[in-house]
């Protein structure tokens, strides 16, 4: 596959496999085997407003590379009708990939706030990638790991910074 075409617009197969491994992806991944990963995408144009991952849900076994648009990713406060945004994402970030490693719910809601192209790696195209590369499914599930774990550490950096807050506005209640 020489390219990859959506609804609205067709990218090169080397255009698309330097997403996947840009700064805001899967740096881990070498460029022959982002190209391996990329021929099994699928291309799916979502309109602006479109739940692309709604959390809680366990239905949606995939994960997906920006190509073009803008999502917000958003967690819903319990009790609350309110969400707290957690980032966006543009051209060459990832997402869904824990969800397609473990089939668990999903853990926000991401929304296309624009209309988007995105290229979409569903778990049977994981199982095919283990089966027929599994050399290149090892190189993709290490990058999903070293992502994982970056969100998780950023995650503790902002409860510790969260408690030291917490914790700053109950010595100022005891004060009052």
């Amino acid at each position: 596959m020489d390219s990859f075409t959506s609804d609205t617009r067709e990218w090169s197969a080397k255009d698309v496999a330097q997403l996947l491994i840009s700064q805001n992806a899967l740096t881990e991944l070498t460029l022959e085997e982002a190209l391996e990963v990329v021929r099994l995408l699928a291309p799916l144009h979502m309109a602006a407003e479109t739940f692309l991952i709604e959390e809680g849900v366990t239905s949606t076994g995939y994960m997906a590379l920006v190509l073009e648009g803008e999502a917000v990713v958003l967690n819903a406060i319990e009790g609350s009708d309110e969400n707290v945004v957690l980032s966006t994402l543009g051209p060459g970030a990832v997402f869904g990939e824990l969800s397609i490693l473990d089939g668990k719910a999903r853990s926000a809601t991401i929304t296309a706030v624009t209309d988007m192209d995105i290229a979409v790696l569903d778990r049977v195209g994981l199982a095919r990638l283990v089966d027929s590369l599994p050399g290149v499914a090892c190189s993709l599930f290490s990058a999903i790991i070293v992502r994982v774990g970056e969100r998780l550490r950023a995650t503790n950096i902002r409860v510790q910074e969260l408690v030291a807050e917490n914790n700053k506005l109950k010595a100022l209640s005891l004060r009052a």
